[in-house]
């Protein structure tokens, strides 16, 4: 389907994913670019979710412009002066442009998989400031996984290597609500930035983003 969401002020969207990856292929302005480089994806989900990055990218710059991929695997426009960040989960693909700043995106879907998982990326004081939730499991998975996309999102912003999530990226305390912003802070650089995460509870997925 068309772009679900659209943003200008961040230049952002989210595009819901309902076409098969030859529907898709076919929907994109100039097909040979993106012809050998597609056909090495061996999943059709994973064919889906790369193709609607790209259709969507179309549609925010109105323009062809292409993704390419730095040694570390950080994404970048040819031919565009943009930023980029990019994210996909079960159904759905994000993008965010910004011209000023190395933005941040990430998208996920609902389940327990960042609350199973929490000790992986959370810390001591993280984990404090949720405890009154525990007794919800649907307050304290959202939590949880807004945490995690928060910090995936931090690190996409930041740009730096061997980013231990539970040492170095740190979400302050923040109350849940269906958008919001909550403030992180980065020990990874020496120089203790702190981001602002603007985040967005839906009932197909849960958003973060900084611009």
């Amino acid at each position: 389907m068309p772009v679900s969401d659209k943003y200008k002020t961040p230049l952002m969207g989210i595009w819901e994913i309902s076409e098969s990856w030859q529907e898709l292929f076919d929907s994109l302005i100039n097909k040979d670019v993106y012809y050998s480089e597609m056909n090495k994806i061996q999943s059709d989900k994973r064919k889906q979710e790369w193709l609607a990055v790209r259709l969507l990218l179309q549609h925010l710059s109105g323009s062809e412009t292409y993704i390419r991929y730095r040694e570390n695997g950080a994404p970048f426009l040819s031919g565009n002066t943009y930023n980029i960040s990019i994210s996909h989960t079960k159904g759905f693909a994000a993008i965010i442009l910004s011209e000023n700043t190395n933005p941040g995106i990430d998208i996920e879907y609902h389940s327990e998989r960042a609350w199973r998982l929490r000790k992986k990326y959370m810390n001591e004081d993280e984990l404090k400031f949720i405890a009154p939730l525990f007794d919800n499991q649907k307050a304290t998975d959202e939590i949880a996984t807004i945490c995690w996309c928060a910090k995936e999102t931090a690190f996409k912003a930041l740009g730096e290597t061997d980013v231990d999530f539970a040492e170095h990226l740190h979400v302050e305390p923040f109350r849940l609500s269906k958008e919001g912003f909550l403030m992180l802070k980065e020990k990874r650089t020496g120089q203790n930035q702190r981001f602002r995460i603007n985040y967005q509870v839906t009932e197909s997925y849960l958003l973060t983003w900084k611009e």
